[in-house]
């Protein structure tokens, strides 16, 4: 049996250590400032840029059904 080697990074650590940096930074946003935020950021992985991306076209179908409804 091998020696456990020591880690060079921890990959549980530092996504949660994202994630709360990220909590932390949009905890008080609205709908409206969260979509901006997203919208906002430059995604390197193919898979968060499809999210913002559907996240903008979900918002864009939603828009019209909120102007039209009356106060």
């Amino acid at each position: 049996m091998s020696e456990p080697t020591a880690k060079t990074f921890d990959c549980v650590q530092s996504m949660r250590q994202t994630r709360d940096r990220i909590s932390a930074e949009i905890e008080r946003m609205d709908y409206r400032k969260l979509v901006e935020w997203l919208r906002g950021h430059h995604y390197e992985d193919p898979l968060l840029r499809g999210l913002a991306t559907k996240a903008g076209q979900a918002d864009a179908q939603e828009q019209p059904a909120r102007q039209s409804r009356p106060d």
